[in-house]
């Protein structure tokens, strides 16, 4: 991350500039919530910002996300931000707080409410700057140098999020953050699986632990904790300790291709009050009524290729909203093999896509080895009938509508299929 020093030196150049040689243009575009994420992609390969989770909340979504708290931010106030990044979260923060007539006056009152770690130094400087600049471009006079302001900044500090304990965030009111999307081993506690597990629900699940009761928080997170199988313990857990709404967002942003939701609420042990992570539909008739569901049983690249030569179907040759009665193409196999007609559907599924179950029916005479990406969906009758009146279904707008209610993924899974309505 040290290439972001070479904007941090910049940005401090700037700052260092006389008071009449600051214009309001220059120092509103140095706090655009919008351009430093444009800023870091010139100084980092995407790699090394996937490698860091370095994504930084835009403009309206860091408003969402602080308008998401139920109670204001005064002087009173202490805001934490635990994956502060660049700071835009803690930015958004300080728009809520008056300022003084002198920025050190300002800094002084400010530093107190606003906290904020990152384990790359060179982010938490670029946050300490950053908000310098908002003091300035709110029109305060410029009463000191900008080192003896950034050290009224003292709770903006390089930490791992995942080393504080309860005692040190005793006083902590708000808590809001944008934690790392990317993958890390699991931490093998409570109940995370052995594995690998998304970075933003260990982050979210620490601090749910360790802040002080009531305290208000606001999470942007990505959408596979609200939606995936795999995080149904983490889900039932936010449950337990946390009186919070969810609300879906849709993509990150233009650049970054993951959908995202905002859990917002108050810190509480013991929560009775279940928190609605999709839209309630009522009372329906789900695919797994009338149909198994389950994931192809053969994965291309691991199995090897020995066994009968069985007819094979994969993503390329499963034509969409087709019934295929022919043979093109044949693999040898010798694991679990599947008895037609049943329906496929590609697990690759994006919420920007025309159809997000894209759907196919096999109808041959043989039994036939299907790719590990796609689901098959198995009548319990046995009958073609019923695989077209699911195409029909799987078509529709009212399934879009709710796969893109329960899955803001990029892919779907055995259990979201399985919960698709067939009929209210």
């Amino acid at each position: 991350m040290n290439q972001l020093n070479k904007h941090n030196t910049s940005l401090r150049d700037s700052l260092e500039l006389e008071e009449n040689q600051l214009d309001s243009s220059t120092l509103s575009s140095l706090v655009d919530l919008d351009s430093i994420d444009l800023v870091l992609r010139e100084y980092l390969t995407i790699e090394e910002m996937r490698e860091a989770g370095s994504f930084f909340t835009g403009s309206k979504l860091a408003i969402s996300a602080v308008n998401s708290f139920q109670s204001s931010i005064t002087f009173d106030s202490v805001v934490l931000d635990p994956t502060c990044g660049a700071g835009n979260l803690l930015i958004e923060c300080s728009r809520r707080l008056g300022v003084e007539s002198t920025l050190s006056e300002t800094l002084k009152k400010w530093g107190k409410v606003l906290w904020g770690f990152d384990i790359h130094e060179s982010f938490v400087e670029a946050t300490r700057l950053r908000i310098v600049v908002e003091a300035l471009y709110r029109g305060i006079e410029k009463d000191c140098s900008i080192d003896e302001a950034l050290e009224f900044l003292i709770n903006i500090k390089c930490r791992d999020a995942l080393t504080l304990s309860n005692e040190e965030l005793a006083s902590v009111t708000h808590a809001i953050m944008n934690p790392p999307f990317t993958i890390w081993p699991s931490p093998k506690e409570h109940y995370w699986k052995i594995g690998k597990v998304n970075a933003a629900g260990i982050i979210f699940d620490k601090y749910l632990r360790i802040l002080p009761e009531t305290c208000q928080v606001s999470a942007i997170l990505p959408d596979v904790l609200r939606s995936g199988s795999r995080y149904d313990d983490f889900r039932v857990y936010c449950s337990s300790s946390f009186n919070a709404e969810c609300s879906v967002w849709g993509r990150f942003n233009t650049k970054t291709d993951v959908d995202v939701f905002i859990l917002s609420g108050v810190k509480k042990h013991e929560n009775d009050r279940q928190i609605a992570w999709f839209e309630d539909i009522g009372e329906y008739t789900p695919v797994s009524d009338l149909f198994d569901v389950r994931t192809g049983p053969l994965v291309a690249y691991r199995e090897p290729e020995e066994g009968p030569l069985l007819p094979y179907f994969h993503l390329k040759n499963s034509p969409a909203w087709e019934v295929v009665s022919d043979v093109t193409e044949r693999r040898c196999f010798s694991g679990k093999v599947l008895s037609p007609p049943f329906v496929v559907v590609k697990r690759t599924s994006s919420p920007s896509d025309r159809y997000r179950a894209s759907a196919t029916i096999i109808n041959i005479k043989e039994d036939v080895a299907i790719e590990n990406h796609m689901i098959v969906i198995i009548p319990k009758d046995g009958k073609l009938k019923s695989c077209r009146a699911l195409l029909r279904i799987l078509k529709s707008d009212n399934t879009n509508a709710f796969l893109n209610d329960r899955a803001r993924m990029r892919h779907l899974t055995v259990g979201v299929v399985k919960a698709i309505p067939i009929k209210k």
